[in-house]
Order: structure tokens, then C-alpha cells, then sequence
């Protein structure tokens, strides 16, 4: 057989073998990934039956944003529709009699699911900092919704999805909330709006609110009013008078006047400290 012939099978037989092993490569690479176990942290989460937590829970599942992925109802929805990885928001009502108050808290703050694997979507990059008061209402809250509609799909992953997850595309959320940056800490005056920020804006904006491919950094808030930011909060409208849908979800429409107030001042004063830092004007 001709040299050039042996090489010709060899390159076809390293091709054939390649697209073999390939797959079966990255299946076993992003299966590690899927079903990677996680370190639980400890808790001492215990729900409360007073009113005062009840409220202040239901208060925050609305300025939190739990409606905006779980649905109105909280009866969960599909959120990502992609045939290589669709994903379904959980069915908070179900979960609500389902898990432990210590696995509520895992699935909330440390994206961490019962079986000690990680959730896909959970933005629990924005609810790791939440203090355990706040925890102890929403787990509270949800308890008294009554248990109904269906348990939401196991999210599947399509080859397509499986090589993304391999190379690094698409991360657990578990690895996120031990990666995610924090905020500018601007001392104990601002505070509350700090806190807000990071459980409200960070979703679109980043947990350092410096913005995203989606969202602007929030330096932007330096060019608001008081007034322009309590019609952007309440309207969804910026100063010149567009209509931005995102800032009509009604989850900001649920934010009290004080903490509107509160958010303003800390954007306000990051916004602020970061120019100083840059030695631009604003």
C-alpha cells in the first residue's frame, strides 16, 4: 500500500474514533459538572408564625422578584425555551410543604438544591448576602400559600448544552454565588440602599451593579433627580420621558417610599465615589 493511502486511513480512522470519543468526552465532563455535590453551609433556619415576618415576607417575594420568574401565582413557569436546555422556575407552593426550612434556605442564598447539586437559573447570586431575618420571612410567607398547580419540569440538557457546559458557557449556579462580586461599600449610612440594590438590581446590573450586556452601571442613577428616580421606580420612565418595560415590572412598584428614598441615596453616593475615583466630574 502507497504511503500516501496509509496516511489517508489513519486520518480517517483518527476522524471516525474523534467523532466517537468526542462525545462521550463531554458527556462525562459536564456530567461531573451536573452532578458535582456541594458542601451544605449550616443554618438555623426556623420559620416564624408571627404577623410582622408573614408581612415583611410577602413584601419582599414582590420587591425581590420571585413573581417575575415563579410566575403571578408562584406556580412556577418555563423560563429559558431553548430545545438545549429548557429551564422551569420552581412551583414555590409545592416547595413551600415539600422542604425543610434549612433546604429553603440553601436553594434561596446558596443556590444549592435537596440533593446537595446546584440550580441552573436561581438568581441566588442576589440573595447570598440576605440577611437571615429576611430569609425567616419569605420561607414564613410561602408557608401560608396554600399547595397547588404541578411540579415543575427536571431541567434536560441537550448535547449542544452539555459541550457549553464543558468548556465553561453555562455555569451552576452554586459556583456563581461563591464567585460574584459585591458592591461598593460605602459605610454603615447607606446601608439599606446597599442591601436593596443588591436584592432588587442585581439581576440585570450585576452583583457589583456595573452593569451587564443587558444593563447600563449604575453610575447612570448620577444624572437622575430624586423625583426622575421615584418616576423611574414608579412609572418605568427616565428623565426624557421613555417608557423602559423592564423598570415596569411590578416588582418595583412594591417598594415603599422610604426604601425608594434609600435606594436613591446609595446609587446616588456610589455613583459619586466612583467618579471621584477617576477623577471625572459628574
Amino acid at each position: 500500500m502507497q504511503p500516501f493511502l496509509k496516511w489517508s486511513f489513519a486520518a480517517a480512522g483518527l476522524a471516525v474514533a474523534l467523532a466517537v470519543l468526542l462525545p462521550v468526552i463531554v458527556w462525562l465532563q459536564s456530567e461531573a459538572v451536573i452532578a458535582r455535590r456541594y458542601p451544605l453551609p449550616s443554618t438555623t433556619f426556623s420559620r416564624s408564625d408571627q404577623a410582622k415576618a408573614i408581612e415583611r415576607g410577602a413584601h419582599l417575594v414582590a420587591i425581590a422578584g420571585c413573581t417575575d420568574c415563579h410566575g403571578q401565582n408562584l406556580e412556577g413557569r418555563l423560563l429559558v425555551r431553548r430545545k438545549i436546555m429548557p429551564v422551569w422556575s420552581s412551583n414555590l407552593r409545592l416547595l413551600a410543604h415539600d422542604l425543610t426550612d434549612e433546604e429553603f434556605e440553601h436553594a434561596i442564598r446558596a443556590g444549592i438544591t435537596p440533593q446537595s447539586t446546584s440550580t441552573w437559573l436561581m438568581p441566588s447570586t442576589d440573595y447570598s448576602y440576605m440577611s437571615e431575618g429576611d430569609v425567616t420571612a419569605i420561607i414564613s410567607y410561602l408557608r401560608t400559600l396554600d399547595a397547588r398547580g404541578e411540579p415543575a419540569p427536571r431541567t434536560t440538557f441537550a448535547m449542544s448544552a452539555r459541550f457549553a457546559i464543558a468548556l465553561g458557557d453555562i455555569e451552576p449556579i452554586a459556583n456563581l454565588v461563591l464567585e460574584n462580586s459585591a458592591s461598593l461599600d460605602l459605610g454603615s449610612r447607606y446601608d439599606g440602599g446597599r442591601y436593596l440594590a443588591r436584592i432588587a438590581c442585581s439581576d440585570c446590573h450585576g452583583t457589583d451593579l456595573s452593569g451587564s450586556s443587558t444593563a447600563p452601571d449604575l453610575v447612570d442613577v448620577a444624572h437622575y433627580s430624586r423625583p426622575d428616580f421615584f418616576a423611574l421606580m414608579r412609572a418605568g420612565r427616565t428623565p426624557d420621558g421613555r417608557a423602559l418595560a423592564v423598570m415596569s415590572r411590578p416588582r418595583f412598584h412594591a417598594f415603599h417610599d422610604y426604601e425608594i428614598d434609600a435606594l436613591y441615596d446609595y446609587l446616588s453616593a456610589r455613583a459619586k465615589a466612583l467618579s471621584r475615583r477617576k477623577g471625572q466630574p459628574r
